[in-house]
């Protein structure tokens, strides 16, 4: 699997932590709690990662960048530490909490 680094902001929205992704605009939701929210980011992007080279289609094409106040939110947010439990294989994501 190719090598990937992906940044992330996560949110509260309502009931839901919101996971956006500043690379490729990817977003995952969640009720999970926060602890979880990072491996559950992870997992899904292996995933999309491993789908789209199954299907011979170069990974993330057709996502854009998130917008501009993603970005902004990620510098002024607190880095989040990945479990110890966490999926080692997979992208490099570094999350960052957005309080």
């Amino acid at each position: 699997m190719p090598e990937y680094r992906i940044r992330a902001v996560i949110f509260r929205q309502g009931e839901n932590w919101i996971a956006k992704c500043l690379e490729y605009g990817y977003v995952l939701q969640t009720r999970s709690r926060l602890e979880e929210v990072p491996g559950e980011l992870k997992r899904a992007l292996t995933r999309q990662i491993q789908v789209s080279l199954d299907l011979g289609i170069e990974p993330f094409t057709g996502f854009k960048p998130a917008a501009q106040r993603y970005w902004e939110m990620y510098e002024r947010a607190s880095p989040v530490p990945e479990p110890p439990t966490a999926v080692q294989s997979g992208p490099a994501v570094e999350a960052r909490l957005a309080a």
